[in-house]
């Protein structure tokens, strides 16, 4: 995991509990709702790859680098727990691939800033939806869930942090840096 996290697996946890049946109807709408944020994962994992694969600047290649691998693990992770909810979680989109695909190349004509500008409120947006599952699981009594949507909040978090210190850095010195 990026910034050091050791407490993420390499894997996802499949530990959890089946949910109860009085509670089915609760967990069948917020797996329709974590269903977007997976979209959203798969779609942010793809940008973080374009960029990796396009940088000119090192350091930013080496950071997207980290953010797709932690990407792979988000992805997991969160199909993990729409399966553990009793939802089938989507393997891939490829309107997202090829909306990271469009968002990259089209950096030489707009510039890094405002595609970073971009992926950082994206993070920001599903740091808030994590926290917001988390605290719909802590009313229903879940607080096994619960506490692995804040790790995702948290992971989310560091990611928009990272890519903001790029947006507020890549005018001085960093140019055109994919």
């Amino acid at each position: 995991m990026i910034l050091g996290d050791a407490t993420a697996p390499g894997r996802p946890d499949t530990t959890f509990a089946t949910p109860p049946k009085e509670l089915r109807r609760a967990y069948r709408s917020l797996v329709a709702d974590v269903k977007l944020a997976l979209l959203s994962e798969i779609g942010a994992r793809s940008v973080f790859d374009h960029i990796a694969r396009r940088a000119r600047d090192p350091e930013l290649a080496v950071v997207a680098k980290q953010l797709n691998e932690d990407g792979i693990w988000l992805v997991a992770r969160v199909q993990e727990l729409i399966r553990s909810m009793g939802g089938k979680p989507r393997r891939t989109s490829f309107r997202r691939r090829a909306l990271a695909r469009v968002l990259v190349h089209g950096v030489p004509i707009t510039g890094p800033r405002p595609a970073l500008r971009l992926i950082r409120h994206a993070e920001e947006t599903v740091a808030r939806w994590y926290a917001q599952y988390a605290l719909f699981l802590v009313r229903i009594g879940d607080h096994e869930r619960a506490q692995a949507f804040e790790d995702l909040r948290a992971i989310k978090i560091r990611h928009a942090q990272t890519i903001g210190a790029w947006v507020d850095n890549i005018g001085r010195g960093h140019g055109r840096s994919f």
